[in-house]
């Protein structure tokens, strides 16, 4: 979340420099830590021939992508469950896009968040699409209801949707609203409409 402000590029304008000296390099290296640590698992859990053969990943990890994005939709559509998630993968990959390369007041719909802040969303966003569509594979393998990791990603899935609701009640105990949400308030539709997609969250995974 910090990245951006850590690793301002001078006279770019792009950030503002919060840290200096210590605390700065400090935290670029838990950032650099984490990105290798992710890296050295992911990198692990491939198969020898592929592990030992660098120049190959790249390609590997362009073909996992396109093959996840033209799976997106369900594969059975009778099935509620299987559509719920893959409508939830497919809905969160759109909100990262919104929050990444849209203008405002689009960027800020999927989280209500300010005009800085809305922009680190996409990284809740884009977790939550991986995970429901880990979760539409579990459904549509018969797995989803068997195997407990998928009923904590699950449970994670509908954790989160309560938080994102408690967290947009609560806008409306604030006694600058709506004055001081005129981003939200600018286009107020789509605000609507993220908001439903996300309210599939709390949906049981029972048919």
């Amino acid at each position: 979340y910090f990245a951006e402000t850590v690793t301002k590029i001078p006279g770019t304008g792009t950030s503002h420099q919060v840290y200096t000296g210590a605390m700065k390099w400090g935290l670029m290296g838990c950032y650099g830590s984490g990105a290798v640590l992710a890296a050295t698992v992911w990198a692990k859990s491939l198969p020898d021939d592929v592990r030992s053969n660098p120049l190959s990943w790249p390609g590997r990890i362009a073909d996992g992508v396109s093959k996840s994005l033209v799976s997106l939709a369900p594969a059975n559509k009778d099935d509620p469950v299987n559509v719920k998630y893959a409508l939830l993968a497919t809905s969160f990959l759109a909100f990262t896009g919104m929050q990444t390369v849209c203008n405002m007041p689009i960027a800020v719909m999927p989280s209500w968040l300010s005009r800085r802040i809305s922009r680190k969303f996409a990284l809740v966003t884009l977790l939550g699409a991986t995970t429901s569509f880990d979760l539409k594979e579990a459904a549509e393998s018969g797995k989803l209801l068997v195997e407990s990791n998928y009923r904590t990603l699950s449970k994670g899935v509908k954790g989160f949707g309560a938080l994102y609701f408690a967290g947009r009640s609560g806008v409306f105990f604030d006694p600058s609203f709506p004055e001081h949400f005129g981003v939200v308030n600018q286009v107020p539709g789509l605000a609507v409409a993220c908001a439903l997609m996300v309210a599939l969250t709390l949906r049981s995974d029972e048919k």
